[in-house]
Order: C-alpha cells, then sequence, then structure tokens
C-alpha cells in the first residue's frame, strides 16, 4: 500500500548513503594501501567508486524523473546497486585482512561497522533492503575472523553475530514504527475528511472555538454562551445564564454591548475585572446585532479572547525594548527619549540638565583574561553601584559595551552651580567604583573616564548633547583616566580632525599618499637579514606625516583597514619578491612580515586573498609571515584556530605579535599553531636596568623553546640590549640599532651595501 513512498524514502537517502560509503572505502584505502596488495585494494576502490556514483545518479534521476519507471522497475533498480555496493563492501574483509596488525584490523571492523549502523536509518523503510545489506556486509568479516582461529577474534566474531542480530531487530522495529507514522497519517487524514464533511463535527468544533462566545438579548440578559466564555470567566455556566450585563461592577464593557442594539459593531480592547472572581484581565471584545428574520435587532453577539498573556508580553517587550537586557537599566532609545525632554525643559524653564558619559578604563582586558562573562557581571554590579548613588529623578543608562550615561536633570539655574553639582555626583560615581569588585574568586579594580557636558543655547538635540559628553570622555582618558572632564568648545577641533583623518584616508591610496617602510630582521647568531617588516606610513597632504598611532585606529573603526590592509599586504609581497629577484645570492633573505588587523583576519575572504597573492607574487608560502594581535584570538578560540590552521597548512609563517602585553598569551601558544614569537619593545627597552625585564625575557624565551616558536626581540636599540639577547640565545632582533624603518629605495640601497648583513652587529 505504500510502496510508491516506501521506495522513495529509500531513494531521497541514496545520495547521503552514496557518498558515506566513498569516504568510507577512501579511508580504508589510504590505511591499507601500504599493507595489502595495492593494485587489488585499488581496483576495489575503483569499483566501489563507480558504484556509488551509478547509485547517486540513479538517485538524481529518481527525483528529477520519477515517471520514468514504475515503482517496481524503480525498486529493482534499488536493490541491484545495493546487492553490488553491498557485496564489493562485505569482501572486502575477505580480501584485505591484515591477520598480524590489529590495529588495521581494529579500523576495518570499526568502518564496516560504522556502516551497518548507517544502514539503519537509511534503509528502514525497506526492511528486506536493510537486511540484505547488513547481513551481506557483516557475514564475510564474521568469517574471516572465526578463520583466525584465536581466542580474541572468537570473541569479536561471536559478539559481532550478536551485534547482526541486534542491527536486525533494530531494522524490524525501524520499518514497523515508519508503517507505524504512515498508517497515523492515514488515519487522520480520513478522519480530517469526516470532520470537514460532518455538519455535527464542525458544530462541536465551533463551539470550542478557543474565543469565548456570549449572546444576549435586547434586556442585556446573556442567553447562551459557550465553554471558552465559562474557561477564562472561570465562572459556571448556570451563573452566566440570566445574568444582567447592567450590573456588571466594571462598567468598560457596556458601551460596545449597547451598540450591537443600535444595529452598529461594537469594539472593546483593554484592561477588564471580572465579576464572579474579580480578576484582572486585559480582553479584546467585538460585538455585532443579533437579528430575527424580519432583519429586525432582537439582542447580540459578543465574540471575547483573554489577551491578558498578549499584553504581558508585549509590555515585556515594551521593557525590553527601552531597557538594557544584561543591567536591566534604561538603554539609548529611552536616555535618548528622556534628554529631549529635558531639553524642552530647559527651553521652557531654563532648568539646566547635565549628561555625565562614562567609560570603564581597562575593561577590555578583563573580557580577554578573564572571559565575557566575567566582564558582563562587570557590568552588572556597576549598574547596581551606580543606582544606589543617584538622585530618585535621574537616569542612569547603558548605550553600549562599557559605556554608560548618567542623566542629570534639575541640576540649577545657573552654569557654575549646574557643574559645580555635577562634578560632586561625578566624585561619587568614582567613590562608587574604588571599592574592588569580586569576581570568579579575583578581586578586580576598576575606575571609570567620566565626560560631562551641560545643556545651552546652542545644543540643538539629544544627540548633540550625548556627542560632546562623549568627547569630554575621550580628553578624560587621554588625561590619563580616572577622571572627569567637562566638554569644551576646542574638543570638536579634536573630532574634526579625527573626521577629516578619517575622509583622508579614503582617498589616501588613490592619492599615492601611503608608503611602506621596512624595517629589517636580524639573526643574532649570523647577523644576516633573515627578512623584514612592513610597516604602513601616511604623508597626508592635508594633514602631513600623520603617526600610525593615530591612523591606524581610525582606519579600523571606520572599516577603511580591509582595503587599506590587503593594499599593505598585496604590495609588501610583491616587493618581497623583486627583492629575492634583485638579490639571489642573499639565500638568508627568507621572509617578508606583515602585520593583519582585526578586520582583515575575520573577513570571509581573507584566505583566498592571501592564497592569491602568494600565487600571483611567485614567492614561497613561508616566505610571508602574518602577525596577529591578542585582540584577533580573543574573540573566537575554535574559528581562529581553524582559520590559523588553513593558513598554516598552505604554508604561511603565523606570529603573536607584542607578546607578553596581554594577559592570557601562555595559554594561546598552546591552543593556536603559531610559528613565532614577538616579544614587545616595551620589555625590551629597560632590560639593562630593570632585573623584572631581565627575568621575564629569560622566561619567556624558555617557554618559546619548549613550544618550538622562533623568537623575535623587537625594539633594540643598543649593544647591552644586544649582548643580553644574545646571551639568553634569542633568535631574531629587529630595532634601531640595526636600522629604523625605511622606504623601499633605501632599503635596497641597505641592501647594497651591507650584502644583506647588519654591520653593526657584525662589528660588535
Amino acid at each position: 500500500m505504500y510502496k510508491d513512498e516506501l521506495v522513495g524514502r529509500a531513494y531521497h537517502h541514496l545520495r547521503v548513503s552514496s557518498i558515506a560509503v566513498v569516504i568510507n572505502a577512501t579511508v580504508l584505502l589510504a590505511v591499507l594501501y601500504e599493507n595489502v596488495n595495492s593494485k587489488h585494494l585499488i581496483l576495489w576502490y575503483v569499483l566501489v567508486f563507480l558504484v556509488s556514483v551509478l547509485r547517486n545518479f540513479s538517485s538524481k534521476l529518481y527525483k528529477k524523473n520519477k515517471n520514468k519507471f514504475s515503482v517496481k522497475k524503480w525498486e529493482q533498480i534499488f536493490y541491484l546497486g545495493l546487492f553490488v555496493s553491498t557485496a564489493l563492501l562485505g569482501v572486502f574483509p575477505l580480501l584485505f585482512f591484515v591477520p598480524d596488525d590489529y590495529q588495521l584490523q581494529a579500523m576495518v571492523i570499526v568502518v564496516i561497522a560504522g556502516l551497518s549502523a548507517g544502514g539503519i536509518s537509511s534503509l528502514s523503510s525497506l526492511l528486506y533492503a536493510a537486511w540484505l545489506f547488513i547481513v551481506f556486509l557483516l557475514s564475510p568479516l564474521i568469517v574471516q575472523l572465526f578463520l583466525q582461529d584465536t581466542q580474541i577474534h572468537n570473541t569479536m566474531a561471536f559478539l559481532i553475530s550478536l551485534y547482526l542480530i541486534l542491527l536486525m531487530y533494530t531494522v524490524r522495529q525501524f520499518n514497523k514504527q515508519y508503517f507505524d507514522i504512515l498508517d497515523s497519517r492515514k488515519m487522520y487524514e480520513d478522519e480530517k475528511e469526516k470532520l470537514l464533511r460532518s455538519e455535527e463535527r464542525f458544530e462541536k468544533v465551533f463551539k470550542q472555538a478557543p474565543l469565548g462566545i456570549m449572546i444576549y438579548d435586547k434586556n442585556l440578559i446573556i442567553r447562551e454562551v459557550n465553554q471558552e466564555f465559562v474557561d477564562f470567566l472561570e465562572a459556571p455556566h448556570y451563573y452566566l445564564i440570566g445574568l444582567d450585563l447592567n450590573t456588571l461592577p466594571d462598567q468598560s464593557v457596556l458601551p460596545s454591548i449597547k451598540a450591537a442594539l443600535d444595529d452598529i459593531e461594537g469594539f472593546y480592547e483593554g484592561e477588564y475585572r471580572t465579576k464572579y472572581k474579580q480578576k484582572d484581565l486585559w480582553i479584546s471584545m467585538s460585538t455585532s446585532p443579533l437579528k430575527d428574520s424580519s432583519n429586525n435587532v432582537i439582542g447580540g453577539i459578543g465574540i471575547i479572547s483573554n489577551i491578558t498573556q498578549r499584553m504581558l508580553t508585549q509590555l515585556e517587550f515594551e521593557y525590553q525594548a527601552s531597557h538594557d537586557h544584561l543591567t536591566d537599566i534604561p538603554n539609548r532609545t529611552t536616555l535618548l527619549e528622556r534628554i529631549e525632554y529635558e531639553i524642552i525643559r530647559f527651553k521652557r524653564h531654563g532648568i539646566i540638565c547635565g549628561i555625565m558619559f562614562l567609560d570603564l578604563d581597562h575593561f577590555k582586558n578583563i573580557n580577554d583574561s578573564l572571559g565575557h562573562a566575567a566582564g558582563d557581571e562587570i557590568l552588572i554590579q556597576t549598574a547596581k553601584r551606580f543606582k544606589n548613588i543617584i538622585r530618585a529623578e535621574d537616569t542612569v543608562a547603558r548605550i553600549g559595551g562599557d559605556e554608560f550615561v548618567i542623566l542629570l536633570p534639575d541640576l540649577a539655574n545657573n552654569e557654575n552651580q549646574s557643574a559645580t553639582n555635577a562634578e560632586y555626583i561625578a566624585q561619587k560615581v568614582h567613590n562608587a567604583l574604588r571599592e574592588p569588585f569580586e569576581i570568579k574568586g579575583y578581586k578586580l579594580n576598576i575606575s571609570s573616564s567620566i565626560g560631562i557636558t551641560l545643556i545651552n543655547e546652542k545644543d540643538k538635540n539629544a544627540d548633540d548633547l550625548l556627542k560632546h559628553a562623549d568627547i569630554a570622555m575621550y580628553q578624560a582618558k587621554k588625561a590619563g583616566r580616572n577622571t572627569t572632564r567637562f566638554y569644551k568648545d576646542k574638543m570638536d577641533e579634536w573630532v574634526k580632525r579625527r573626521l577629516g583623518i578619517e575622509n583622508g584616508l579614503r582617498n589616501a591610496i588613490s592619492n599615492g599618499e601611503l608608503e611602506i617602510h621596512y624595517q629589517p630582521i636580524i639573526e643574532i647568531s649570523s647577523s644576516n637579514f633573515v627578512g623584514a617588516e612592513a610597516l604602513l606610513r601616511w604623508s597626508s597632504k592635508e594633514f602631513g606625516n600623520v603617526s600610525p598611532e593615530e591612523f591606524i585606529p581610525i582606519a579600523e573603526e571606520s572599516g577603511l583597514i580591509l582595503s587599506i590592509g590587503s593594499w599593505v599586504l598585496q604590495n609588501s609581497v610583491q616587493q618581497f619578491a623583486e627583492w629575492q629577484k634583485m638579490f639571489p645570492h642573499i639565500k638568508t633573505f627568507k621572509k617578508i612580515a606583515v602585520n593583519i588587523s582585526v578586520h582583515q583576519f575575520e573577513d570571509t575572504g581573507f584566505f583566498r586573498q592571501v592564497d592569491t597573492i602568494i600565487q600571483e607574487s611567485g614567492i614561497q608560502a613561508d616566505n610571508l609571515e602574518l602577525e596577529l594581535v591578542e585582540s584577533i584570538i580573543v574573540k573566537d578560540m575554535e574559528k581562529v584556530r581553524d582559520k590559523m590552521q588553513m593558513l598554516r597548512d598552505l604554508g604561511v609563517r603565523i606570529s603573536i605579535d607584542d607578546f607578553g602585553t596581554g594577559y592570557s598569551s601562555l595559554s594561546y601558544l598552546k591552543k593556536l599553531p603559531f610559528s613565532t614569537l614577538k616579544i614587545d619593545k616595551s620589555f625590551i627597552h629597560d632590560i639593562q636596568y630593570d632585573i623584572d625585564d631581565k627575568e621575564l625575557i629569560s622566561t619567556i624565551l624558555t617557554i618559546a623553546k619548549n613550544f618550538n616558536l622562533e623568537v623575535v626581540a623587537e625594539g633594540v636599540e643598543t649593544y647591552e640590549q644586544y649582548l643580553f639577547l644574545n646571551e639568553k640565545m634569542c633568535d631574531y632582533i629587529q630595532g634601531y640599532y640595526c636600522s629604523k624603518p625605511i622606504d623601499t629605495k633605501s632599503f635596497t640601497e641597505l641592501f647594497v651595501s651591507t650584502n644583506g648583513v647588519c654591520q653593526v652587529v657584525l662589528n660588535q
């Protein structure tokens, strides 16, 4: 009866099962290739592959043109393919069993057992097909194991025999359940058809509709109600029949009820308090006139639904839309609405309000070192502390990340007193954060940089006020953090410069303003140039020479870093390739190091871009070293590791830049496939004076050696620093001691004059 559907289900699973067969056959080929007759094994694999391709083709043909053959013919084709495929798989342990290697035997057993288990779901619609597959697949393996005539092989053969019986029983159960499902579905469809055709059933469904229905006469006396009406009012049927609606204690519904008696539609939606149990509900009610055969109004019919849950959900959504889900305080939307209200009050009554913009200092370090859960707990506790110190009329809002805003209405009627009051509240905020936070057993000290702006005649809207407070907060950070700054007009110059730099960067490449400088990387043991780091420089027509410390963060925040980073990677690799052609005799010069931003690394096309650049330039993949910072790593360890491994499989080298400045660096060395570790220059600077820095560098070098990583020390400027690193057997150095970063022409001239050897190091 269900033959068509059963065969169709088998073909539905055929494509996946064919692929699974090829994959498992490939595994067996790879594992046993050097341990059996390789020619016979390859022949077997080719036959399996061809049969799988043909079966896959039959699956596609079935889906595309099911009516090409009869159901019986399709079933015969399926059984033929299954028989051939199963025979090829089943004969494998008889032909390619390795008697002396238990590991290879185990691999064969695991693969065949896995295939047999997979057949349960894919073949359960055709019971005999499933049994054929399991028996023909496992029986040769059982026979081969018994032929080995050892205790362990006999035991395994016995266990697999039991496994075969269990699988056959399981397939039987699956097949039975499948038929039960088909029977149930047919029964449901039959009953549904009967239900739709039956007037009695239709009437029953109507009476059990999920809407309350009441019928009342012209005297507003209830004459009939359905069960849903009884249920949501929780009043007995006998109580409701004959009830005078004029006596309802909550009269809010009466106008819509009476409207039907005037031959018009009535509607009410809102809160309602029931009479019988005095429950507070939200209801939606529509009423219509009830007429006799002469079209005279004889009463009304009301359809009522209980929308309490919907309204509560709506109120909850409205609350969530206006509040931060983590800290349960107002969000940016609510804050802007309240600021706009205070602007109106100021314009009407001259009452000054203040905006206090707060940013937690070094919050990112907590997220990076202890995880986002710890960071979230900090934010929750911070919000609670702020709520405990503000006035009732104030508003604390979280507008994103670790940024909070406190709206301070009614400060005073003059600016000086308002500033004094705002500064007093800012000091309370600093004091509130002074007590350490206890998170995950750690005591963490948190401070905040605060920017304050006061409303004035120039401010046009809430966004202006918020922007000014934000600018003042950045000035507080620049002043050393954990401090407060008020907004001043000249701060706009800083914002305008930032916007100007962003706009300038958009055309910097096309205007030829960007240039790559190169700093040599020196092998300590030989003084040879082993590579160079590409460092971006910008000579702006408007701003002159702009420091990378200023324009790189702006490029990252604006998203321009993608195009700029791509340009740097392309040109630095191409230049390296040209140097290799110019100086083929300098064999030690073998890598170009390029810094990669977070946005570049996360871009979906980054791997393809790197591969293309390598192919087009003609360099070897291991000539390229990509320098990553820890902010890339901490976002999603699994995704980062997968992407890094793809690059490493390509041959590209990967270094962790500025090592030692993060909080979790050591754990990454174990989990991620780095090739190089770069010690930050801040640790190199004082090694001749600072014992702690010496110990730290010694420790880093020991760790790197244990992880088999090369080490580059950055910022080497003196002979003493070089000497210390040489004694500690650091691999490479980079810094002004040998050469500052120089343009392409100067680097080429340096190559020619030194023959690829750092003369300063060589002459020591």
